[in-house]
């Protein structure tokens, strides 16, 4: 009997024991939606001319303040092996900005490659240069892997 009393006391304190431990799984407290990178720059520029690479980050309806990194990768049309990494500015409201100059005319893109509370979104902005003739734009063809082997030698600055 006192075999049997002991048992079921084990069994009690063990199953007791197991319900202390369980983990709280349902997500609350955590923000489950996506991050949400936005270009603020306009789509054309003058040779020669700085222009303003700004972007705003937002998961939600929450602006984010707090991104781990947002870095543009800058190239001409067709010459992405060649493209340049800034990495931006936090200058608040969610606002991430970098200043680049494109000296020649032509069409250029840049992607934001933007790192926030473990997710990572790269939207891309087409950029015409000036006037440039039509016939003298190569066609862009890249990947966006390029620009990911890009972020991997970046982030060992």
């Amino acid at each position: 009997m006192k075999k049997i009393m002991w048992t079921a006391v084990l069994a009690a304190v063990l199953l007791l024991a197991a319900c202390g431990e369980e983990e709280d799984t349902s997500g609350a407290g955590m923000n489950v939606n996506p991050i949400e990178t936005t270009f603020n720059s306009p789509g054309t520029a003058e040779p020669g001319s700085e222009m303003t690479l700004s972007v705003t980050v937002v998961q939600g309806e929450e602006l984010v303040e707090d991104a781990d990194e947002v870095v543009y990768e800058v190239w001409e049309s067709g010459y992405r092996s060649d493209s340049q990494m800034l990495t931006a500015e936090h200058i608040g409201d969610g606002v991430y900005e970098a200043e680049t100059v494109f000296e020649e005319e032509g069409l250029y893109f840049a992607q934001a490659h933007t790192t926030a509370r473990r997710l990572h979104v790269m939207p891309k902005l087409e950029i015409t240069v000036g006037n440039p003739d039509p016939e003298s734009i190569v066609p862009d063809d890249s990947d966006d892997a390029e620009g990911m082997e890009k972020m991997e030698d970046h982030s060992g600055h």
